[in-house]
């Protein structure tokens, strides 16, 4: 819910540039309008600001349909009120929104001659007319590169969908093939020794308790087994982890710095480090829209210092997921596990600390 109204909120986005209709009432202060003439004009807006939000909601023909309403608009109130020249200003932004296309420029030149003509029929001043132009064309402008930025985030955000949804399906096969290659000859030889112990439970009872015991000893070999497996991360040292997360990241699209430092790391202090990581990449992939991250380790305060951040969207923080599974995780191995905003004001900083030289089991 937060991303949708940041992505509804941002500057980027068409909509927040209805607040300059606002623009259109500065004349009503020292003029007022009457009755009816202020219920005319709300209704035209009204019904201007339901075909705006719909045309560029579409980015179609209806785009080039809510700029002729515009600049009919503006042909309307000008004579009336000055404010009126707000609808032109609107029509050239709602072109501008448009790909570069002939029609597009044939649009916008229209604009400008329905702002000169429409000076002219008003005798208005050459410098109400030049100032007027220049609004028009600050706000095509303003609206191409906006239009600009946010096809480009869309396609950023479709390479990292796309890269977590590669990085999903390698692990779901690799899962897979290690469920495959540890369970398939495991289950076959329980399956042969309980057909033994069956058939020789009347004929040889102390054999069939034997065959008994190592399909005791076989299936929780085999169990343990699987937990690594689906772990994914056992016996996967935070080097290995690491690297592969940054492979993720720039398969995104992402710049990503590595500084790898620590050393002596237990066994269980990697793999608690290599999770972070597998983590927090994931993290970053499906929800920070970033352009840039870095992972980073070496010894701090006695103890090994893990760091990742980037320069997305932010906001993360520790709940009941896997970041709160992974915090508890770490605090279980005397470490400090933080999640901040970037120090730019834009991002996120996952810090984690761990003491060095203390033995943890498999943890």
């Amino acid at each position: 819910m937060i991303e949708r109204m940041r992505s509804v909120l941002s500057p980027n986005r068409p909509w927040l540039h209805l607040v300059y209709l606002g623009f259109f009432f500065f004349a009503w202060l020292y003029q007022p309008p009457s009755l009816d003439q202020a219920l005319v004009a709300l209704v035209a807006m009204a019904g201007f600001v339901a075909l705006y939000i719909f045309s560029l909601r579409r980015r179609d023909w209806t785009v080039y349909l809510g700029a002729l309403a515009a600049g009919v608009l503006g042909y309307a109130f000008m004579p009336v009120t000055i404010g009126g020249a707000v609808y032109l200003v609107f029509a050239a932004a709602m072109l501008g929104w448009l790909p570069h296309s002939r029609r597009r420029t044939a649009g916008l030149l229209a604009v400008a001659l329905a702002i000169l003509s429409t000076a002219w029929l008003m005798q208005q001043p050459l410098v109400y007319v030049i100032a007027l132009l220049i609004l028009a064309g600050i706000a095509a402008a303003g609206a191409a590169m906006g239009a600009r930025r946010q096809r480009q985030e869309a396609d950023g955000e479709a390479r990292q969908r796309q890269a977590s949804a590669l990085a999903a399906e390698a692990e779901r096969q690799r899962i897979a093939r290690d469920l495959h290659d540890l369970l398939g000859h495991t289950l076959s030889v329980v399956t042969l020794k309980a057909d033994l112990a069956s058939r020789l439970f009347d004929a040889d009872p102390e054999r069939a308790r034997r065959e008994l015991a190592e399909i005791q000893s076989i299936s929780r070999t085999a169990l343990a087994e699987v937990r690594e497996a689906v772990a994914g991360l056992r016996g996967r040292s935070l080097d290995t982890a690491a690297r592969e997360a940054r492979l993720h990241l720039e398969a995104a699209g992402l710049a990503v710095s590595l500084e790898l430092e620590a050393d002596a790391l237990t066994r269980g202090q990697s793999t608690a480090l290599a999770m972070v990581v597998r983590e927090a990449a994931t993290n970053i992939l499906r929800h920070a829209g970033a352009r840039h991250a870095m992972i980073r380790t070496g010894r701090d305060e006695g103890g090994v210092a893990l760091t990742i951040s980037d320069d997305g969207r932010g906001g993360a923080r520790i709940g009941e997921g896997g970041l709160g599974g992974l915090a508890a995780r770490i605090e279980a191995l005397s470490g400090r596990f933080t999640i901040d905003a970037a120090p730019a004001g834009a991002g996120t900083v996952v810090s984690v600390w761990l003491p060095a030289g203390e033995e943890d089991g498999d943890a």
